[in-house]
């Protein structure tokens, strides 16, 4: 979540002075979407959290 916010604020988010609650939620939806289309992006923030996103097998 930390690294999604850091991006926005860095791109859509920098130096927004928009007059109305509306301006700041458009510009964050566009952020979102940009993450989105970015096949690494997302992946990339899962991964440096740390986690690990597929467990492995229990034995048998």
């Amino acid at each position: 979540m930390e690294l999604l916010w850091s991006s926005l604020k860095k791109r859509e988010l920098a130096n927004l002075a928009g007059d109305h609650l509306a301006d700041v939620a458009d510009a964050t939806e566009q952020g979102i979407h940009r993450i989105n289309t970015n096949p690494q992006l997302p992946w990339s923030f899962l991964a440096h959290t740390g986690l690990i996103l597929h467990p492995p097998t229990p034995p048998n």
